[in-house]
């Protein structure tokens, strides 16, 4: 098992530009994923002008990706890319380095699963190659899946058995699909992250690049506001497992 990203979900704007460029500097493999919805994200909103930001610093080296929620994400599966977020995907390094936001993370479920259109979600992942989407994966979606599978879309999927509740398994399973990518996320953090990846890796071949997503457990505690030194607690054990096993 190969580490290809080591995944922070849900920095905001209270999080100061120079830490999350700290934590970056702790490894390439790092990535902060952007929870993304309109009433947050929304032009005119501080997360709005926060990323923009991020997105326009001609210096940033970060791994950026959008998980999108709620009302954007049920746009995105009829088939709609909201305005904000197409402007977002059409941002480039300079120098034709490639696009500043990789990966694109729909987190159907979300409020979405009655308007969930396999179809015309495949047409919006394959009107951008050059991206990465991902989708979750848990029983609730398992038939879901299966469509998108059948529609013959290029997609990852994100392994979260306690359906967003930050809850680690007592197993990890292996890949749903030979031809789909697995990530895996529910309840990872710093004190816990070398037994887990040592449960996830003997699932995995040497050689199968997968990435994971920790959220909940590297906040400071009764808030939602990401805190550096459990962020960077949990990145040093993901880099510690890779070099010592």
């Amino acid at each position: 098992m190969q580490l290809k990203y080591i995944t922070c979900s849900d920095p905001r704007e209270t999080v100061k530009y120079g830490d999350l460029h700290g934590l970056s500097l702790l490894s390439p493999k790092v990535e902060f994923g952007i929870q993304a919805h309109p009433s947050a994200m929304a032009e005119g909103l501080p997360r709005n002008e926060w990323f923009d930001i991020m997105l326009n610093n001609s210096t940033n080296k970060f791994n950026l990706a959008l998980h999108i929620n709620y009302q954007w994400c049920d746009d995105f599966c009829s088939g709609v890319i909201p305005a904000e977020i197409l402007q977002w995907l059409h941002t480039y390094k300079p120098y034709g380095q490639g696009p500043k936001i990789k990966r694109i993370q729909l987190n159907v479920g979300d409020g979405t699963v009655a308007t969930l259109n396999a179809t015309k979600l495949a047409k919006v992942m394959q009107s951008f190659p050059d991206r990465e989407f991902i989708l979750p994966y848990n029983p609730k979606l398992k038939d879901f899946i299966e469509k998108m599978h059948n529609t013959g879309a290029k997609f990852s999927l994100l392994y979260d058995n306690s359906y967003g509740r930050g809850i680690c398994p007592n197993t990890w399973d292996g890949p749903v699909y030979e031809n789909h990518v697995q990530g895996y996320a529910g309840g990872l953090c710093g004190e816990n992250l070398k037994q887990n990846l040592k449960k996830i890796s003997e699932k995995l071949s040497e050689n199968y690049e997968t990435w994971i997503d920790a959220e909940g457990n590297l906040m400071i505690p009764g808030t939602r506001h990401m805190d550096f030194w459990r962020a960077r607690k949990y990145i040093l054990g993901a880099l510690d497992f890779e070099q010592t096993r």
